[in-house]
């Protein structure tokens, strides 16, 4: 009787790992598909199987991280019609991304601008239109209920993506601020900014924290 065949673990997951934390270390310049192959100790031969080029690894670090906050917002902003509400859940997943999906979300931010026009991004791209999107359509429908202040939509999307993505460059996860406490803060002030009565906000930053790391963990279970 014949022995049966073990097939070989597929090291792709490793792979993909190794890259997005060289790229959030040094960036994407600075990384070559021989220091991964070094570093876990495979040739390049088995990395060029899985991935056919190092612009093909860095596309699926982007993929694969707009995938899942794509999927965490779906799953969160179900819970919660209202778009005050909501548009705090976008802060506090950008900033608990910053701690609890750290390498990916640095590999991502850094090299973002890679995406906005190689070809090879196209489906990145959608994706973070379709993100892009969702913030909007919140902050529309605040204006439009009377929530927030008559501001521009696509503007202040841009307000809270960029004082929440670029937290990379100053955010340390070991540091004295915790990413909920940043998200706290940064809440407040949005929130008290847009709010179209001037009245103080009413927050639920624990109960709406908790929706998003229960999304992230989902996001993160083993399937």
């Amino acid at each position: 009787m014949m022995a049966p065949v073990q097939q070989r673990k597929s090291r792709r997951g490793e792979i993909l790992q190794c890259f997005t934390e060289m790229v959030a270390e040094r960036g994407y310049d600075e990384v070559s598909i021989r220091d991964v192959a070094e570093a876990l100790g495979i040739s390049k031969g088995t990395i060029l199987h899985h991935f056919r080029s190092k612009e093909a690894l860095l596309e699926q670090v982007h993929n694969e991280y707009m995938r899942r906050r794509l999927a965490e917002a779906n799953e969160f902003l179900a819970e919660f019609e209202d778009p005050v509400d909501q548009l705090q859940l976008i802060v506090y997943q950008l900033m608990l991304s910053q701690q609890d999906d750290r390498a990916a979300t640095v590999a991502f931010s850094r090299e973002i601008v890679r995406s906005a026009e190689e070809e090879v991004m196209a489906e990145v791209r959608a994706m973070r239109d379709q993100y892009s999107a969702k913030v909007i359509e919140i902050i529309s429908r605040g204006v439009e209920s009377g929530a927030f202040k008559a501001v521009d939509p696509r503007l202040t999307a841009l307000q809270v993506f960029g004082m929440c993505n670029w937290s990379w460059t100053w955010f340390k996860p070991e540091g004295r601020w915790q990413a909920s406490k940043i998200a706290d803060e940064f809440c407040r002030t949005l929130i008290g900014g847009l709010s179209g009565d001037g009245a103080p906000p009413q927050l639920k930053g624990e109960e709406l924290a908790q929706a998003v790391e229960a999304a992230m963990a989902a996001q993160r279970a083993p399937r």
